[in-house]
């Protein structure tokens, strides 16, 4: 008898104890439209956390089976709850006060040359002179042509200027700043660079890919003041609470040096609400930062970090620090990216359609040993490659990399993987390499018309990628474009630029799929894809509580989104309220 009480005992508190009653919630949101992004028309009405996780989706009456009285409930009023959105491939850089004398001019949104000249002009009155000013983001089809030095000169002759394009891949310096570095009539196009010139010959001042190197690293320049570690963190603890208010969660740093880790362990070390990838970059230039944005960068020394223990790897639920920064490839916007065939523009230097791009420095055996090395030492490759030459070359050496094989499971990846063909997407594809794509038509998509017809239709190939079965992340690329998660997610459906034309209406996808590509995609380029990126059992709590449902509103209406909630780890990051 008493064998048999004590089965029928264990038999309860078995029951009990696997029920969901044993299990109390911390929070529970009720009456709710779900998007989990798990696959799409997927929906539910109630979520379930404790200590970080989400415990359950589905129903009211289940999920409040998890209620205790120190339970949070939250009735959505049927609001709409999305995955946190993740930018997996952004350049964070905060926002000082004009007057700063390091500040960099935004000039996205300057719509004129006489506009940039009276902006620079104002920066210059402020400024000591010999001091260099700084700005980034011009765009030439805003501005109405590109700002030739004797634009620039007409702002100041008393100080250096160096202004970077909207791509990051091309610069505009002034006469003071070109006589300081000796770039003349006589000088040579750098290797993978190149300086524009006016028709006699003389530079004028557009410098593209690596002809922009060193020229703020000159000691004629007046040096700018010192900040301190706190005035930094302040700052970048300022930009990243305004992430937050945009829907995202986790994000990836697309280029982080020693120095700018040392704010990221910080942020973790107090229990900063976002999550961090981090791609470890070695700038050959300090004044990079903030304006000087060509990518001059020594993969090799990046990797030595990692080997001789100056970065540790790291895969925390909050900081992952496992990937080095490539670069081997040029511009997309700044038409500098190599390709098969040439741009539907005409070569200024030889007045025929025959302009192929600038060709990429490094040999297919230098990049062959590079990711070798990269993927011996278990480490991620995110590579920056936009034009279909490049890509080529990129997946070669992927190919041999992943020959000796990959006991790690590692997914490398192509950062924006913009110029592609159906032999490129089914390498991809055979590789498990993940596509990372830009989503800017709607900012930038004015620039790209020298690709043609037949390339735009394969550039961003959010449609392609999908129907081949391969999921692609997406990102900003920020400041290239903004950050605003929105206006990117808006910009893969439509595909339209500020001028109003379609780009590649081929490669269009529906809202759903572009919030998946913005969720479940961006977890699966840092390998978390198990642990986040859908709102389903087991996952991080982190979610987007929003006023519309973005599915069946108008497609142009996506980037008016309320954001009303950010939830990181179960716990309230920003409210609107």
């Amino acid at each position: 008898m008493k064998k048999f009480q004590l089965f029928i005992f264990i038999i309860i508190f078995l029951s009990v104890t696997n029920s969901g009653f044993a299990q109390k919630a911390d929070l529970i949101i009720t009456n709710a439209n779900i998007i989990t992004a798990v696959k799409k028309g997927d929906r539910h009405e109630a979520l379930v956390v404790k200590d970080g996780m989400i415990l359950f989706v589905g129903d009211n009456t289940k999920a409040l089976e998890y209620k205790s009285p120190e339970t949070k409930l939250i009735d959505a009023k049927g609001k709409t709850l999305i995955p946190g959105l993740n930018d997996v491939h952004l350049h964070p850089g905060p926002e000082t006060p004009f007057s700063q004398l390091d500040h960099v001019i935004r000039l996205d949104t300057v719509t004129s040359m006489n506009s940039l000249i009276t902006i620079l002009a104002k920066k210059a009155a402020i400024t000591p002179k010999g001091m260099l000013i700084r700005g980034r983001g011009y765009n030439e089809s805003k501005l109405g042509s590109e700002p030739l030095r004797h634009f620039l000169d007409k702002a100041t002759v008393d100080h250096p200027v160096f202004i970077t394009h909207a791509s990051g891949h091309k610069s505009a310096a002034n006469s003071y700043l070109l006589s300081i570095n000796q770039i003349t009539k006589e000088t040579k196009d750098p290797a993978g660079g190149a300086f524009d010139r006016y028709a006699d010959g003389s530079p004028n001042g557009i410098c593209k890919e690596s002809a922009s190197r060193n020229l703020t690293n000159n000691a004629a320049i007046l040096p700018f003041p010192k900040h301190s570690f706190e005035q930094e963190f302040s700052n970048y603890k300022s930009y990243f609470k305004n992430l937050l208010s945009f829907g995202i969660t986790s994000i990836g740093d697309a280029g982080t040096d020693t120095n700018r880790l040392k704010i990221y362990y910080a942020l973790i070390k107090e229990n900063f609400p976002m999550r961090f990838n981090i791609m470890i970059v070695d700038k050959l230039l300090p004044e990079m930062e903030g304006g000087d944005a060509h990518h001059e960068t020594d993969e090799w020394k990046a990797l030595s970090y990692y080997d001789n223990g100056t970065i540790p790897q790291v895969e925390t639920n909050f900081l992952r620090v496992k990937s080095i920064k490539v670069f081997h490839g040029n511009s997309l916007s700044g038409k500098t990216c190599w390709l098969y065939e040439p741009y539907d523009m005409i070569n200024p230097a030889t007045g025929q359609k025959d302009y192929y791009g600038i060709p990429y420095k490094r040999t297919q055996a230098q990049l062959d040993s590079l990711f070798l090395a990269i993927h011996k030492k278990g480490l991620q490759i995110c590579v920056h490659s936009n034009g279909d030459r490049e890509i080529e070359m990129v997946l070669n050496a992927l190919e041999k990399a992943y020959a000796t094989g990959n006991p790690l499971n590692i997914h490398h990846r192509i950062e924006h993987c913009s110029v592609i063909n159906d032999s490129i997407i089914a390498r991809i594809k055979k590789l498990g390499v993940i596509p990372v794509l830009h989503s800017y038509i709607n900012e930038l998509g004015d620039l790209l018309e020298p690709y043609g017809e037949e390339r735009l239709n394969r550039m961003f190939a959010t449609r392609s990628f999908l129907d081949a079965g391969v999921l692609p992340a997406m990102h900003s690329d920020a400041p290239v474009s903004d950050f605003d998660a929105r206006a990117r997610w808006e910009s893969a459906v439509l595909r339209t630029t500020g001028s109003g034309k379609k780009l590649g209406p081929k490669q269009s996808v529906d809202a759903e799929d572009a919030l998946i590509m913005f969720t479940k995609g961006g977890a699966a380029a840092t390998g978390e894809g198990n642990k986040k990126g859908t709102i389903s059992k087991g996952m991080f709590a982190d979610f987007v509580l929003i006023e519309e449902d973005p599915i069946t509103i108008a497609a142009d209406q996506i980037h008016n989104i309320h954001i009303k909630e950010t939830w990181v780890d179960g716990k309230l990051a920003y409210t609107a309220n």
